[in-house]
């Protein structure tokens, strides 16, 4: 059986920042960028530049 997948849609708060980290300046999948996350998050990086780093685009707040 499948799970059903979830929608990036307004409803969604996660949608923004998927599509952000799917939008990565470096060309790395969802998987990857959540492991780099979880890789910095545990060096003490904090959230705002973890977003700088792989989300500050400017079609993302558009």
């Amino acid at each position: 059986m499948t799970r059903p997948q979830p929608k990036d849609g307004p409803a969604t708060p996660a949608g923004p920042y998927r599509r952000a980290l799917l939008n990565n300046p470096y060309g790395l999948t969802l998987r990857e960028v959540r492991a780099e996350v979880r890789r910095l998050t545990s060096r003490g990086w904090q959230l705002w530049e973890i977003r700088h780093r792989f989300a500050n685009h400017k079609d993302s707040t558009e």
